[in-house]
């Protein structure tokens, strides 16, 4: 999800019990709800291929997690040493804060990160550097508009109630996270209705995630896009909710892969485009012999072929010389 949704999930998380009892608990759930998101740096120095290779991986496994509770803990236990601050319901007597104070916060605000990045189709790796297995969620857009308003809202209501000391101050977060979660399961129960009836129109059986993919729509709750492999092309249709089932709405279309055995193979042979393969779930190939060359984009995020960090050029082997 986008960084702004992260952050207003890390305030409402912080504010539905921590505020009152752990100091900078906003802050410090915050940070801890986008921590992960560091991998977006490699964007700055670092190839598109590198890039996408890096991205939702390491700094989302689980390892990666716990360095990240565990680091957050500590720097503010450290921080609130040095430089004390006072909250509504500080440890009784003389008590001084320890990461353990800060534990719990910055665990559920770190962990909130990748599963709401699950949610979206660009998926997360939950079990790097164990394996670089890509999960899908298909269940929100990237931006969620009704999620950012929950999560505001939660957050902004309860900040107000601490600031006025009132006794009730975390039950606006609480009630916030727990129809965000609502919201969620409804969503993904729609998705997986659309997916379900999809795999059957279409002749699916079990289609894993790079055979049929459901694409929620921005500004939408009932419709979605479905797109499937068919190995030459990728089809794309609308989809949209009627009851609890859904129906096929408007033309269907396709776009060709370009996906030969040989244009797959040229481009596994490059670093890049071994890399780019590997975080591509839906990947088409032009090749450019004029220019040696072939360029390989996700159609996720990219058509025709302008280079960006979803689509990159990489160089066509040279074919080796027939030994004598």
């Amino acid at each position: 999800m986008d960084n702004i949704c992260h952050s207003l999930a890390g305030a409402a998380i912080a504010h539905a019990g921590f505020a009152r009892r752990v100091p900078r608990a906003t802050l410090l759930g915050v940070i801890a709800a986008n921590i992960p998101d560091v991998d977006a740096l490699t964007y700055i120095w670092a190839s598109p291929a590198t890039a996408v290779a890096f991205r939702r991986g390491w700094t989302h496994g689980l390892p990666a997690l716990v360095l990240w509770t565990v680091l957050l803990a500590f720097l503010f236990a450290v921080w609130q040493a040095r430089r004390p601050v006072v909250v509504a319901d500080a440890p009784a007597g003389e008590a001084r804060f320890t990461w353990r104070h800060f534990i719990a916060l910055a665990a559920i605000a770190v962990v909130s990160h990748p599963l709401l990045d699950w949610m979206n189709s660009y998926g997360v790796r939950f079990l790097m550097p164990l394996s670089d297995r890509w999960f899908y969620g298909d269940t929100l857009f990237i931006v969620d508009p009704p999620l950012l308003v929950i999560f505001g809202l939660g957050w902004l209501v309860s900040s107000r109630a601490l600031r006025r000391g009132r006794p009730w101050s975390a039950v606006p977060a609480r009630a916030a996270l727990l129809l965000a979660l609502v919201y969620i399961a409804a969503m993904k129960g729609m998705s997986s209705a659309t997916r379900h009836t999809a795999a059957e129109r279409f002749g699916y059986t079990a289609p894993g995630p790079r055979d049929l993919m459901v694409v929620p729509l921005p500004v939408t709750w009932l419709t979605r896009e479905v797109v499937i492999n068919k190995g030459e092309v990728y089809g794309s249709s609308r989809w949209r909710m009627n009851g609890w089932r859904a129906e096929l709405a408007g033309d269907q279309s396709a776009m060709e892969t370009g996906a030969s055995p040989a244009a797959i193979a040229a481009v596994r042979e490059t670093a890049d485009g071994a890399k780019f393969l590997g975080w591509s779930r839906f990947p088409y190939f032009v090749p450019e012999p004029a220019n040696g060359t072939i360029f390989v984009g996700d159609s996720r995020y990219s058509s025709g072929t302008t280079e960006s960090w979803a689509g990159i050029r990489v160089p066509l082997t040279a074919p080796e010389p027939p030994r004598r």
